[in-house]
Protein backbone atom coordinates (compact mmCIF):
# COMPACT_ATOMS: atom_id res chain seq x y z
CA UNK A 1 0.00 0.00 0.00
CA UNK A 2 1.14 3.13 -0.80
CA UNK A 3 0.75 5.85 1.87
CA UNK A 4 -0.43 8.98 0.71
CA UNK A 5 -0.92 12.51 3.03
CA UNK A 6 -4.27 14.26 2.71
CA UNK A 7 -4.36 16.36 -0.36
CA UNK A 8 -5.62 19.99 1.03
CA UNK A 9 -2.74 19.79 3.79
CA UNK A 10 0.55 18.74 1.92
CA UNK A 11 0.02 20.41 -1.00
CA UNK A 12 -1.01 23.68 0.67
CA UNK A 13 2.28 23.75 2.69
CA UNK A 14 4.54 23.10 -0.22
CA UNK A 15 3.52 25.36 -2.41
CA UNK A 16 3.93 28.48 0.31
CA UNK A 17 7.48 27.15 1.66
CA UNK A 18 8.07 27.33 -2.66
CA UNK A 19 6.65 30.68 -2.70
CA UNK A 20 8.79 31.68 0.09
CA UNK A 21 12.22 30.05 -0.39
CA UNK A 22 11.59 31.73 -4.12
CA UNK A 23 11.03 35.31 -3.09
CA UNK A 24 14.06 34.96 -0.92
CA UNK A 25 15.95 34.33 -4.05
CA UNK A 26 14.68 36.95 -6.18
CA UNK A 27 15.59 39.60 -3.03
CA UNK A 28 19.11 38.07 -2.99
CA UNK A 29 19.27 38.34 -6.80
CA UNK A 30 18.09 41.54 -6.93
CA UNK A 31 20.46 42.84 -4.14
CA UNK A 32 23.81 41.63 -5.91
CA UNK A 33 22.16 43.04 -9.02
CA UNK A 34 22.04 46.97 -7.25
CA UNK A 35 25.13 46.26 -5.59
CA UNK A 36 26.86 45.26 -8.73
CA UNK A 37 25.51 48.23 -10.70
CA UNK A 38 26.69 50.88 -7.70
CA UNK A 39 29.97 49.45 -7.82
CA UNK A 40 30.41 49.63 -11.86
CA UNK A 41 29.38 53.37 -11.49
CA UNK A 42 31.97 53.81 -8.67
CA UNK A 43 34.71 52.95 -10.60
CA UNK A 44 33.75 54.44 -13.70
CA UNK A 45 33.61 57.92 -11.24
CA UNK A 46 37.25 56.52 -10.11
CA UNK A 47 38.61 55.99 -14.21
CA UNK A 48 37.69 59.26 -15.10
CA UNK A 49 38.95 61.18 -12.16
CA UNK A 50 42.06 59.61 -12.45
CA UNK A 51 42.19 60.47 -16.11
CA UNK A 52 41.23 64.03 -15.50
CA UNK A 53 44.17 63.97 -12.78
CA UNK A 54 46.64 62.54 -14.94
CA UNK A 55 45.04 65.19 -17.63
CA UNK A 56 46.40 68.09 -15.27
CA UNK A 57 49.77 66.98 -14.41
CA UNK A 58 50.57 66.60 -18.17
CA UNK A 59 48.85 70.01 -18.00
CA UNK A 60 51.17 70.91 -15.42
CA UNK A 61 54.71 69.33 -16.52
CA UNK A 62 54.02 70.84 -19.76
CA UNK A 63 53.72 74.50 -18.56
CA UNK A 64 56.90 73.93 -16.38
CA UNK A 65 58.88 73.34 -19.88
CA UNK A 66 56.98 76.51 -20.79
CA UNK A 67 58.34 78.38 -18.32
CA UNK A 68 61.77 77.13 -18.75
CA UNK A 69 61.88 78.33 -22.72
CA UNK A 70 60.29 81.58 -20.96
CA UNK A 71 63.16 81.85 -19.72
CA UNK A 72 65.96 80.66 -22.03
CA UNK A 73 64.46 82.13 -25.14
CA UNK A 74 62.32 84.94 -24.20
CA UNK A 75 64.88 87.31 -23.74
CA UNK A 76 62.72 89.06 -20.59
CA UNK A 77 64.38 86.72 -18.18
CA UNK A 78 68.49 87.94 -17.52
CA UNK A 79 69.77 87.03 -13.91
CA UNK A 80 67.10 88.94 -11.72
CA UNK A 81 66.73 92.09 -13.84
CA UNK A 82 62.97 92.91 -14.67
CA UNK A 83 61.99 91.26 -11.51
CA UNK A 84 60.27 92.81 -8.61
CA UNK A 85 58.70 92.03 -5.28
CA UNK A 86 55.15 93.19 -6.76
CA UNK A 87 55.44 89.97 -9.25
CA UNK A 88 54.73 91.93 -12.79
CA UNK A 89 54.25 89.44 -15.81
CA UNK A 90 54.93 86.59 -14.00
CA UNK A 91 58.40 87.69 -12.64
CA UNK A 92 58.60 88.21 -8.81
CA UNK A 93 61.56 88.56 -6.73
CA UNK A 94 61.03 88.78 -2.64
CA UNK A 95 64.39 90.19 -1.76
CA UNK A 96 66.13 87.23 -0.23
CA UNK A 97 69.62 86.57 -0.81
CA UNK A 98 69.89 82.95 -0.63
CA UNK A 99 72.93 82.07 1.22
CA UNK A 100 74.96 78.67 0.44
CA UNK A 101 72.87 76.59 1.99
CA UNK A 102 70.23 78.06 0.20
CA UNK A 103 68.03 77.30 3.46
CA UNK A 104 66.52 81.31 2.92
CA UNK A 105 64.39 80.45 -0.34
CA UNK A 106 61.47 79.28 1.53
CA UNK A 107 61.12 82.50 3.88
CA UNK A 108 57.99 83.59 2.26
CA UNK A 109 57.44 82.59 -1.14
CA UNK A 110 55.99 84.64 -3.76
CA UNK A 111 53.34 81.93 -5.11
CA UNK A 112 52.33 81.68 -1.93
CA UNK A 113 50.87 85.47 -1.86
CA UNK A 114 49.61 85.82 -6.06
CA UNK A 115 46.88 84.72 -7.68
CA UNK A 116 47.50 81.74 -9.81
CA UNK A 117 44.38 82.28 -11.51
CA UNK A 118 44.73 85.45 -13.00
CA UNK A 119 47.67 88.09 -13.58
CA UNK A 120 50.20 88.63 -12.09
CA UNK A 121 50.56 84.54 -13.07
CA UNK A 122 51.17 84.25 -16.88
CA UNK A 123 48.92 81.29 -19.02
CA UNK A 124 50.68 78.97 -20.73
CA UNK A 125 51.90 80.20 -24.73
CA UNK A 126 51.80 83.61 -23.50
CA UNK A 127 55.63 84.16 -24.09
CA UNK A 128 56.46 81.64 -25.78
CA UNK A 129 53.75 81.33 -28.46
CA UNK A 130 52.74 77.51 -27.85
CA UNK A 131 49.57 76.20 -28.44
CA UNK A 132 46.61 75.73 -25.79
CA UNK A 133 46.50 72.71 -24.54
CA UNK A 134 43.24 70.59 -25.44
CA UNK A 135 40.89 69.25 -23.08
CA UNK A 136 41.70 71.49 -19.90
CA UNK A 137 39.04 73.85 -18.23
CA UNK A 138 41.64 76.36 -18.19
CA UNK A 139 45.00 76.70 -19.42
CA UNK A 140 47.80 76.25 -16.87
CA UNK A 141 49.31 79.39 -15.04
CA UNK A 142 52.92 80.18 -14.03
CA UNK A 143 55.23 82.53 -12.17
CA UNK A 144 59.06 82.73 -11.96
CA UNK A 145 60.58 83.74 -9.20
CA UNK A 146 64.44 84.96 -9.58
CA UNK A 147 66.63 83.68 -6.69
CA UNK A 148 70.23 84.85 -6.24
CA UNK A 149 72.39 82.72 -4.49
CA UNK A 150 75.79 83.98 -2.72
CA UNK A 151 78.13 81.44 -3.46
CA UNK A 152 82.06 80.78 -1.44
CA UNK A 153 83.81 83.63 -2.69
CA UNK A 154 80.98 85.66 -3.33
CA UNK A 155 80.14 85.05 -6.52
CA UNK A 156 76.56 85.03 -7.55
CA UNK A 157 74.26 82.95 -9.21
CA UNK A 158 70.80 83.12 -10.37
CA UNK A 159 68.45 80.25 -9.95
CA UNK A 160 64.44 80.62 -10.78
CA UNK A 161 62.08 78.52 -8.85
CA UNK A 162 58.61 77.42 -11.20
CA UNK A 163 55.55 77.36 -10.00
CA UNK A 164 53.10 76.32 -11.63
CA UNK A 165 48.85 75.28 -11.17
CA UNK A 166 46.97 73.85 -14.12
CA UNK A 167 43.28 72.16 -14.27
CA UNK A 168 41.94 69.03 -15.80
CA UNK A 169 39.07 68.61 -17.43
CA UNK A 170 37.08 69.45 -14.31
CA UNK A 171 37.47 72.91 -12.41
CA UNK A 172 37.75 70.81 -9.50
CA UNK A 173 40.95 68.74 -10.21
CA UNK A 174 43.60 71.10 -9.80
CA UNK A 175 47.55 69.94 -10.16
CA UNK A 176 50.44 72.51 -8.51
CA UNK A 177 53.90 71.30 -9.78
CA UNK A 178 57.14 73.71 -8.34
CA UNK A 179 61.05 73.09 -9.67
CA UNK A 180 64.01 75.30 -9.18
CA UNK A 181 65.52 76.13 -12.51
CA UNK A 182 69.13 77.04 -13.74
CA UNK A 183 69.56 77.65 -17.11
Amino acid sequence: MINRPYIGQSASRQRGVALITGLIFLVVLTLLGITAARMSSLEERMSGNTRDRSLAVQAAEMALRDAELDIRNSGRVSGITGFVSACTNGLCYNGIQGNVSGTDWNVTPAWSLVSMTAAPSVAYGDYTAATDIAGLWAQPRYIIEGLRKILPGGEEAFYYRITVRALGANPNTVVWLQEVFKP
